[in-house]
């Protein structure tokens, strides 16, 4: 482990992950490695208060899915997600692997400080400098070319996101679309495209309960319920499900109720009193329900 040179009273904490939502724990003694690295970096000074975790998810796989990529800030911890290229990792030794992680948190700070809302006190920029310049000085840093093309990261693009809420009455067997594969379809597909700067994350509540069951009362301060974030610069349109209907259909059927439901939340943003000035709604919603339409014909083909 890397001496600490520490300059400053505070304690920051890192943590890397590699493929963290596998429950094989494969390279356990690199993520520790490395997050020992960053730890021995980023406890040399005073960055502010406003982060003392920071946690980089780095995902190894043969094929990108960027509906893992997800990035916040919450309770002073940084979450932050990339993928590395699977052959270069893997076909790299140890201390070679440690430097792709190091150069993943580097993107990934970038991405942090442009594109993540951030505590104030937090200097962000500062931190990003000193970073790139203890990996050179370390002879960790990799040349631009190779980190452009070994961490792959998509700064500028749209992401959509679902909000589940069910009640306990809602049997999964009886629903036969997968949130989760279509969450992932859709960002994979919006990746690289954005819709304007006023917006980068289309947020959808998914509300489904018996509309005449226990819960009928359920969420209904939530119905129809819509919202734009300046400060996060999202857009959270609720809309809600009859588990009793829904459960009677078929897979199709669900996923047409569902894909319509998506696309009444797109137009909905036309009622909001407050709208965000940058934002091309009628093309999001065309991307949106080409999107959809697919995700039929690739289900299909899955059969």
């Amino acid at each position: 482990m890397p001496n600490a040179k520490k300059h400053s009273n505070m304690n920051y904490r890192c943590w890397f992950l590699i493929n963290q939502n596998i429950e094989k724990r494969e390279f356990e003694e690199i993520e520790k490695e490395a997050s020992s690295r960053f730890v021995d970096f980023v406890n040399r000074k005073d960055y502010g208060k406003g982060i003392e975790l920071f946690r980089f998810d780095i995902y190894v796989n043969k094929e990108i899915n960027f509906g893992l990529h997800h990035d916040s800030v919450y309770t002073g911890c940084a979450h932050l997600t990339a993928h590395v290229d699977y052959e270069k990792f893997i076909n790299s030794d140890k201390d070679n692997k440690i430097k792709l992680l190091l150069n993943a948190a580097l993107t990934l700070i970038d991405y942090l400080k442009d594109y993540v809302v951030i505590p104030k006190d937090l200097n962000i920029k500062e931190l990003y400098t000193d970073y790139d310049h203890y990996l050179q000085s370390e002879g960790f840093k990799l040349l631009d070319k190779e980190i452009n093309e070994f961490v792959i990261k998509v700064f500028d693009t749209t992401k959509f996101r679902l909000h589940i809420t069910t009640t306990w009455e809602v049997k999964d067997s009886e629903i036969h679309y997968d949130l989760n594969d279509i969450q992932d379809y859709i960002n994979n597909r919006l990746s690289g495209k954005t819709f304007g700067k006023s917006i980068r994350q289309f947020d959808l509540g998914y509300e489904i309960f018996d509309f005449k069951g226990d819960f009928k009362d359920f969420r209904k301060d939530t119905k129809d319920y819509k919202r734009y974030g300046t400060k996060y610069k999202n857009l959270l349109v609720v809309k809600q499900f009859d588990y009793r209907k829904m459960k009677g259909l078929t897979e199709n059927q669900q996923f047409d109720k569902l894909k319509t439901a998506i696309l009444e939340a797109i137009k909905d943003i036309d009622s909001l009193k407050r709208k965000p000035k940058d934002f091309n709604r009628e093309e999001f919603y065309e991307e949106m329900n080409k999107i959809l339409n697919d995700y039929i014909k690739h289900r299909a083909q899955q059969w």
